[in-house]
């Protein structure tokens, strides 16, 4: 798993590469919580994240946003980070040119900049997010979505609070031939403390389903082990 620096806008961005052995393989860029909050590309769900995908045959980048780790620069609200993001992305395409798909992922303030970055680079096949905090951050940018993608939700969040995430998922579903698969994990809160094992799950399931099919962006699987009101938080 060799270290990698790649130049961004705001300086090197310190990163973490996993490249397949297959030329062809899919690539996929994983982006990790607050960098205000502990936030790093060491974040046990954010390693968990890069695992499952190495072990389907990814090849696998994560990173320090700016002003984390050995990343220059400092925390720009969100602004910066997805500049972050967009030069981490574009250093993973040009290394793996002949890839067969391009991912995204990301957990907490990741899954926002993810999100942002679907809709920035038409060229990404499909998303996984997890602790998507709706309700925290706007994503009004994000409706109709354009490719289908996997959104896991902690069931007792206290910070993207379930009622919100329901409700961007139904807003996504406006575009009837894109389905976004919703995970909600019972029990869990927002950093999946004693539930990772079923976060990786999901992921692996969903990944297996993603490549597999015939037509990824017509895969259906909600799933939900209890019952949550529909009403918008």
């Amino acid at each position: 798993m060799p270290k990698v620096y790649i130049q961004g806008s705001g300086g090197k961005i310190d990163g973490m590469y996993t490249p397949s052995e297959n030329e062809k393989a899919p690539s996929v860029l994983i982006l990790h919580p607050h960098p205000l909050y502990g936030g790093t590309m060491n974040n046990k769900i954010i390693y968990g994240m890069a695992k499952q995908f190495a072990d389907s045959g990814f090849s696998v980048l994560r990173i320090n946003f700016r002003g984390v780790g050995n990343s220059d620069g400092q925390f720009s609200n969100g602004v910066g980070e997805l500049d972050d993001a967009a030069s981490a992305f574009d250093w993973l395409h040009l290394q793996n040119q002949k890839s067969s798909q391009l991912w995204v992922a990301g957990f907490s303030f990741g899954a926002w900049i993810a999100m942002q970055l679907v809709m920035r680079r038409p060229e990404i096949d499909s998303f996984v997010v997890a602790s998507t905090p709706v309700s925290r951050y706007n994503f009004n940018f994000f409706v109709p979505c354009p490719i289908a993608g996997l959104i896991i939700q902690a069931e007792e969040d206290e910070i993207s609070l379930p009622q919100s995430t329901l409700g961007l998922h139904s807003k996504l579903q406006q575009n009837g031939n894109i389905r976004i698969v919703l995970e909600v994990v019972e029990s869990a809160t927002h950093f999946f403390v004693g539930h990772e094992e079923q976060i990786f799950d999901s992921i692996t399931s969903y990944i297996k389903e993603a490549l597999t099919s015939k037509n990824p962006n017509k895969i259906v699987r909600y799933r939900k082990r209890k019952r949550l009101k529909k009403s918008v938080a």
